[in-house]
């Protein structure tokens, strides 16, 4: 997805045509015109190539100036300048706006073919800029080809060109980089629920709100938490839930009311039947048993 105000830029172009599968959008622009310099937020990973004049971008750590014939893959959260342009000199290429998931399913699809030994540390890094080899300009003139027909592209045709360009950048000469870029990314991810999990596991929340604090569809967030703990995230946080609560029952004196509200149930009897379900028996003979 690309803001408003990142869409409206692109449609002031002289040329500007999108494509868009899926909330992901390929941009294609052209202007010849006097440009004033402008910053935009970059929200979604994004690759840019750049077939005339230049572009700039800002991340954390360092400043790009991608000139023409390069391209540059960001991470989101980074800055897009676009600098004040010549009069009569174009400026023209081609962005495409990632959605994370779109990336991960892709790395969950092709894992087998992104072992490298050669992955780079690059948790610092913001972006990757690159000349364009002869693979990726092949790609471009193939991609380019989607603006000029008639209807548009399917947004099925549309998914299957990025899953192409993914691949041209994992088999390519920069692949290393990328390969690293897409490895960093996972661990953001899967951090973020690692996060989220030590922050709410013993609050009254159901998965759905645990899924929208780590910013995932619910889909999403269940089918990263299977491959991570190898179990449905409702029954690993009813157990873990579970067994904070028998901790509380042996060291504390509290009742079972405060005990069911603190490890994260919100309903004392549903509480007794988990926990007669999970030790056989009930949470007041459990404690007699092990205090005896």
């Amino acid at each position: 997805m690309i803001s408003e105000e990142l869409k409206a830029y692109f449609e002031r172009s002289e040329v500007c045509k999108i494509l868009e599968s899926d909330q992901q959008y390929i941009v294609y622009y052209s202007n010849t015109n006097q440009e004033e310099l402008e910053k935009f937020f970059i929200g979604e990973h994004t690759l840019m190539f750049i077939l005339k004049g230049n572009k700039g971008v800002v991340t954390p750590n360092h400043y790009y100036q991608i000139e023409e014939g390069e391209a540059i893959f960001i991470k989101k959260g980074s800055i897009l300048i676009n600098e004040k342009l010549i009069q009569g000199n174009q400026n023209s290429g081609i962005f495409i706006f990632l959605k994370e998931e779109f990336i991960v399913e892709f790395v969950d699809k092709y894992q087998h073919m992104l072992h490298s030994s050669e992955a780079m540390d690059i948790k610092t890094w913001g972006a990757y800029q690159y000349h364009m080899d002869s693979w990726m300009q092949v790609y471009i003139s193939s991609l380019i080809s989607y603006f000029q027909v008639l209807p548009l592209p399917a947004p099925e045709l549309l998914s299957n060109k990025l899953n192409e360009l993914l691949l041209v950048l994992i088999l390519g000469q920069e692949r290393t980089y990328f390969i690293s870029f897409l490895r960093e990314i996972l661990m953001v991810r899967q951090s973020a629920i690692d996060t989220v999990l030590q922050s709410n596991i013993y609050r009254n929340l159901n998965v759905d709100h645990l899924a929208f604090l780590s910013n995932k569809s619910l889909s999403q967030f269940k089918r990263e938490f299977k491959k991570k703990y190898n179990d449905s995230p409702a029954n690993w946080i009813r157990i873990k839930r579970l067994e904070y609560s028998s901790h509380l029952l042996i060291s504390t004196d509290k009742s079972v009311n405060d005990i069911c509200w603190e490890s994260g149930f919100s309903n004392v009897s549903h509480f007794c039947q988990l926990f007669q379900k999970q030790y056989g028996t009930s949470p007041l003979k459990y404690r007699n048993v092990i205090r005896d």
